[in-house]
């Protein structure tokens, strides 16, 4: 495989955006759990959208379609069992809401909408991080491969988080080069291994 050079996007229930040179430097940005750093993770978006249910049933913030969505999804009657029913909230039960949260933003939604558009400007603000601490692109705004995955990248019928993400770094890093991977996640964790390996072989080389 050789030496690692680019950035990789996760995001899926979590997120973290995770860069490389191949002088060995690395550097990450959030990817720190749902309080600390999971913005615009699947978590993040569906918490926010949770929180624009109860503001909406409070009073306290604009009518939104996800209240009746998520009510109807999850079988409750109204926003005071969804308050008991998250009591104990499981981060990827909560996260198993973002399909919910886009089709109410395909339809219209104004809060939907607002929330993936914060999202999309989190997720590229992780890889922008990563890359000015790395001089990814370097003074002349080379180009550097930048890898997607995630179930929240994915592409929907009119809402395409992936390439709103990449629109956004493009406006400051149009070398930025996408990469969708067509393989599970274990092969690209088993290709990271075997390329360790292969450096300490020849580390070992070398001291002999």
């Amino acid at each position: 495989m050789g030496k690692l050079h680019g950035c990789v996007l996760i995001a899926g229930t979590g997120t973290i955006a995770y860069g490389f040179t191949e002088d060995g430097r690395e550097a990450r940005a959030a990817g720190a759990g749902p309080v600390l750093g999971d913005w615009g993770s699947g978590y993040g978006i569906a918490a926010l959208a949770l929180t624009a249910v109860i503001r909406a049933h409070d009073g306290r913030g604009p009518h939104t379609m996800l209240t009746s969505t998520i009510l109807q999804t999850l079988g409750l009657c109204s926003a005071d069992e969804l308050i008991w029913t998250y009591a104990d909230p499981s981060w990827a039960r909560i996260a198993a809401l973002v399909p919910v949260v886009v089709s109410c933003a395909e339809a219209g939604d104004e809060v939907a909408n607002k929330i993936l558009k914060e999202a999309v400007q989190e997720l590229a603000l992780s890889v922008k991080a990563v890359v000015q601490r790395l001089g990814l692109c370097g003074a002349r705004k080379n180009s550097f491969p930048l890898v997607m995955v995630g179930g929240v990248l994915e592409a929907n019928q009119r809402w395409d988080i992936g390439r709103e993400v990449m629109d956004f770094i493009s406006k400051d890093y149009p070398g930025a080069h996408p990469i969708r991977p067509k393989v599970e996640p274990a092969v690209g964790a088993a290709l990271l291994a075997l390329n360790e390996f292969m450096k300490e072989c020849v580390q070992e080389a070398y001291r002999r």
